[in-house]
């Protein structure tokens, strides 16, 4: 492979207000969504293409360095940039999303620098594996990709057909500044496809991603635990009449309500709330109280926030207990849109799965408050509640978004 060859790419991004999940090829990468501006004196050492070692060790936690410059015609702010956790202490301040802002994901370019800047950071690191040196210059297609967007913003005559267009309709040019080679990554895409956010998370709960059949296993066993239930599987989704997504984002929680993995007309919306407002909230609080606490980007609170590594790390319960504080009004919110639902559906709803982020966030407290309410509303047949496990609960969108990647002719 010469330094013009092209690598081809099959990948799909659900770019979160609080985290990038993003799968390239068979391999997945879950970062923080921030940024930062690289200030003159603040640029990092340049390694030497020739320190074979240093090289190899570089690219082999990437994700942790990545220093880029963008140019593409789909970017408002080209520029130089730190994404990712080098990001967070680079000494400038992060660019995250704006949870309280009315701005949606197909206006910013924070979900695109990043997914820019992944691509070609694994492409630089899959040619170094084959071939154990820095190229100046690589050009990468990626031929089927798959990402998502809010109810709310996909419902917007032209948004889905315009975002898609930002990825698809132009060449877009990233230069990795690692090293003392600089790297020029051309990215470009071929076909595209802009699925709404909860309805890919159904997709992925029904299919496997991996084996593109009818998903079963660890990922139901609470839900089987629950319901004294002797099996349960994908297929059951989609016999199971309407189902209520409930996707627990950063900035935004969307309902879908799908039949048979079909999203039912007129039945599916964003609001613009999130645990990434409740954790901003909770840090305004936090610091009121603790003026010595440093300020700091949501994603770091959570992280705190949902360590609890011993009985004894009271950091870690004191910052719950302000989260758990905020996220009260969120919870009302749930359950408001899930009475709505109910009317609409005239109390037809099979099962209600809770996912997302966010969701675990919520379910330590949630759980048994949310089961009382579904019971009060279906005194006959209440609908299973599914809370996707922590461990599935993130990536459920790109899980659905990588079988539409996978499937797309």
């Amino acid at each position: 492979m010469a330094d013009n060859n092209t690598l081809h790419m099959v990948d799909a991004s659900d770019g979160g207000n609080g985290f990038m999940k993003v799968q390239l090829n068979n391999l997945r990468f879950i970062f923080p969504s921030i940024m930062s501006d690289v200030l003159p004196g603040k640029e990092l050492e340049a390694i030497d293409v020739n320190d074979i070692d240093n090289v190899k060790a570089t690219l082999a936690n990437f994700i942790d360095k990545m220093d880029v410059k963008v140019q593409s015609p789909a970017i408002r702010d080209n520029g130089r940039y730190f994404v990712g956790p080098q990001a967070s202490i680079s000494g400038t301040e992060p660019i995250n999303y704006n949870v309280k802002s009315s701005e949606g994901k197909s206006e910013s370019d924070i979900g695109l620098i990043c997914l820019f800047s992944i691509i070609s950071y694994y492409a630089l690191s899959k040619f170094f594996e084959n071939y154990n040196y820095v190229p100046t210059n690589l050009d990468v297609v990626v031929d089927k990709f798959a990402t998502a967007l809010p109810i709310d913003e996909i419902k917007i005559k032209g948004v889905q057909q315009s975002y898609a267009k930002r990825f698809a309709d132009y060449h877009h040019l990233v230069t990795i500044n690692n090293f003392s080679t600089l790297v020029h990554v051309d990215l470009s895409f071929k076909k595209v496809f802009v699925d709404p956010e909860g309805v890919a998370a159904i997709t992925g709960l029904i299919f496997d991603p991996e084996r593109l059949n009818y998903r079963q296993g660890e990922i139901f066993d609470d839900l089987i635990e629950e319901y004294a239930l002797s099996d349960f599987t994908g297929e059951d989704i989609l016999k199971a009449g309407n189902v209520l997504i409930i996707d627990i984002g950063d900035g935004t929680i969307d309902f879908a309500v799908t039949n048979k993995g079909i999203r039912v007309p007129n039945q599916n919306r964003s609001i613009l709330n999130g645990v990434g407002i409740s954790a901003e909230n909770a840090i305004d609080a936090l610091r009121q109280k603790y003026p010595v606490i440093a300020p700091m980007d949501r994603q770091t609170f959570i992280k705190i926030a949902n360590r609890d590594k011993d009985p004894n790390d009271k950091e870690s319960k004191v910052y719950k207990s302000f989260l758990d504080e905020q996220t009260s009004n969120l919870e009302r919110q749930i359950i408001e849109q899930v009475r709505d639902f109910h009317r609409a559906l005239h109390g037809q709803i099979g099962m209600v799965v809770l996912c997302g982020g966010g969701a675990n966030v919520l379910k330590t407290h949630f759980h048994d408050k949310f089961k009382d309410v579904i019971q009060n509303l279906f005194p006959f047949n209440a609908p299973y509640i599914l809370w996707v496990r922590k461990k599935y609960a993130q990536t459920l969108n790109l899980d659905g978004l990588v079988v539409r990647a996978k499937v797309m002719k």
